[in-house]
């Protein structure tokens, strides 16, 4: 398979003999103790946004982009550092989740030069 077609999980794969069932949008997902709530989830068929998770590193949560929803939880967790727990129900897509993933694109593009030669903000 050509590199530009792989999938990118988001974070690397978890090895272990013990599995987890968890909900993630309704979907029951079963996974190796130790996977990340968005290797889950891309297991499902279940895209996160992310911009700093790549399966070839250690997440870190940096972006904050893949924020979930967890049933029972406070907050909002970032679903690249957040381990699977059996019985988990998670949301990946609510309107409030969409409201802070917003306001976090908005606080990069804020930050953003507007002379980058790589966007059409620049007149190109």
């Amino acid at each position: 398979m050509n590199q530009l077609n792989e999938i990118d999980y988001g974070t690397p794969a978890r090895l272990s003999e013990r599995m987890i069932t968890l909900e993630i949008d309704g979907v029951n997902v079963d996974v190796p103790a130790g996977t990340s709530v968005m290797r889950a989830a891309m297991d499902a068929g279940i895209s996160v946004p992310k911009l700093c998770a790549t399966d070839s590193l250690e997440p870190f949560g940096s972006c904050r982009l893949c924020l979930v929803e967890i049933e029972g939880r406070r907050g909002y967790p970032a679903s690249c550092t957040t381990p699977c727990e059996p019985g988990m129900k998670v949301k990946t897509q609510t309107s409030k989740l969409a409201d802070i993933r917003r306001g976090v694109m908005e606080l990069y593009i804020s930050d953003h030069p507007l002379d980058c030669l790589t966007c059409p903000t620049n007149g190109n």
